[in-house]
């Protein structure tokens, strides 16, 4: 996206509504000349929701170079029936069995771009993702870290019991404890710029999971990995991020099983209800 605001309405367009000037988060929008402007000194101000350009009823509003006929369009009502959404988010599984063949590098584009749309706080959307998208490839980072974590262990012996026991089930039954011999992985690094880095992270890949669940792909969540990481930092440089920032991983892949019907928590998490 163009970092220069360009903000501009097509007046043959513009019905003055006044949608685009209530809806605005930094209230920076206003008329001038009878129609909506951004004044050049409040142009900093503007966080790049593009709310202005969602909402303008007509497709009047332009900002960043961005036009409203290269948006997707909204229907009034859901797209998603809510029964049909509260089945899928309830049949969503942890996958820990995989095929091996590689996900098509066009739907890997296609949901990085869609879970590119994932909330970041103060709309920074400061984030990197750095795919995997080769098994072999994938294959050869595990070697590499558990070369690493064998080499570390005898500078610094005090790695957690689970990680040496990762490390003895693969030299010794070519297990795979760390990737569970996914395809492929997906990390979500957040920049300098993302005061909410923590959340973000974690909503991104959240919208990642179901959006490839969608797509009868298999997820997992990698924590195994940021555990290593965090622990030792300097095999970051495997994946490309700086561990001081902050980041998450998630495998997925092709599901080598089909589960065949939801789990039952409804009655697992604790409800506390303030009425008053």
């Amino acid at each position: 996206m163009d970092n220069k605001l360009n903000f501009i309405v097509m007046r043959e367009k513009c019905i003055r509504c006044n949608a685009c000037i209530e809806d605005c988060p930094r209230r920076i929008i206003d008329y001038r000349d009878n129609y909506p402007d951004i004044p050049a000194h409040l142009e900093e101000q503007c966080i790049g929701c593009q709310h202005c350009l969602a909402i303008c009823p007509t497709g009047a509003v332009s900002i960043f170079g961005l036009r409203a006929e290269d948006s997707l369009p909204l229907e009034t009502t859901p797209a998603l029936a809510p029964d049909a959404l509260s089945r899928f988010v309830r049949g969503r599984r942890t996958m820990r069995q995989y095929r091996s063949e590689n996900v098509e590098r066009p739907l890997i584009d296609k949901l990085l771009a869609d879970a590119a749309h994932a909330p970041t706080g103060g709309n920074t959307c400061d984030l990197t993702f750095i795919v995997v998208d080769k098994r072999l490839a994938l294959r050869r980072i595990f070697e590499d870290l558990i070369d690493g974590l064998e080499k570390s262990i005898a500078e610094k012996p005090e790695l957690p019991e689970f990680i040496c026991k990762a490390i003895y089930a693969h030299r010794h039954s070519n297990v795979d404890e760390i990737f569970r011999g996914a395809p492929h992985l997906l990390i979500a690094s957040a920049g300098e710029k993302a005061y909410c880095g923590d959340a973000d992270v974690v909503i991104a890949l959240s919208y990642f999971e179901l959006l490839a669940q969608s797509h009868g792909l298999g997820t997992t969540w990698c924590d195994f990995l940021k555990f290593i990481l965090d622990l030792r930092p300097e095999m970051g440089k495997l994946f490309g991020i700086a561990t001081d920032r902050p980041y998450r991983a998630i495998l997925f892949g092709l599901p080598a099983v089909q589960y065949v019907r939801t789990v039952q928590r409804d009655k697992m998490v604790r409800v506390r209800t303030i009425s008053s």
